[in-house]
């Protein structure tokens, strides 16, 4: 019987002994992220704004793939093939600080009004630099309702160009034309019309302003035709 019993305090000792809990050792990664159903690019151009820019900040998320440190850590970026813009001349992109503790980061890519871009459409193709803080962080991970990706894509001009986000909110506003567009800006003060900057109210209240100043103006002008012949309603 003592045998027996010392057989299954032995057992017991094994089924009770902990599992060995394993933990994260790699390089600390970093990548650019996006939402589930956003795209990996952003269209941007000068001429949406409502006074002329020399040069603009677009903020681009980041996220680190790894454990937070206690300490600050250096961020650079760089462009890659597919490029076609002029570091200097047409963007900037600056050595960057993760703070202490971050996870998530906002990179400043730094935007410059160059003369050729009201003629010419950049480029800009985008991946992290790797240094003694960070590596290339692995992509396709999903995190929530997002994604890390590898590159990050901007194209930049000082032209009229359709918003990337506008299939988003035509429904609302109607189709993109450069008149519709500068008449939408005239009225709203605004230069940003997706859904993320205007929200539920804007998406269905703007247009409705719209069309009363839309019908203000045309009693004095008549129709508003834009640059394709086509009469602008909303």
């Amino acid at each position: 019987m003592k045998y027996w019993i010392l057989l299954s305090m032995i057992v017991l000792a094994i089924a009770c002994k902990k599992d060995k809990v394993e933990t994260y050792s790699g390089d600390n990664g970093i990548a650019f992220y996006r939402g589930e159903y956003e795209e990996d690019s952003l269209t941007y151009s000068f001429a949406f704004s409502l006074t002329q820019k020399q040069k603009d900040t677009v903020m681009l998320r980041m996220r680190i793939l790894g454990p937070a440190a206690t300490y600050d850590r250096k961020l650079k970026v760089h462009a890659v093939a597919g490029t076609n813009a002029r570091e200097g001349k047409d963007y900037i992109l600056p050595e960057f600080t993760v703070p202490a503790g971050a996870i998530t980061v906002q990179y400043p890519v730094v935007l410059l009004n160059s003369p050729e871009m009201t003629t010419q459409n950049f480029r800009i193709v985008l991946e992290m630099s790797p240094n003694q803080d960070f590596v290339q962080g692995a992509t396709g991970i999903e995190i929530g309702s997002t994604v890390s990706i590898k590159q990050y894509i901007l194209n930049v001009s000082n032209q009229f160009v359709e918003p990337s986000y506008w299939s988003d909110v035509s429904g609302a506003f109607g189709s993109f034309s450069v008149t519709r567009f500068r008449f939408m800006m005239q009225v709203t003060g605004l230069t940003d019309f997706s859904y993320e900057a205007i929200g539920n109210d804007g998406y269905y209240n703007l247009p409705v302003t719209l069309a009363a100043e839309l019908a203000a103006y045309e009693a004095v002008n008549g129709p508003l035709i834009d640059e394709r012949g086509n009469r602008v309603t909303f």
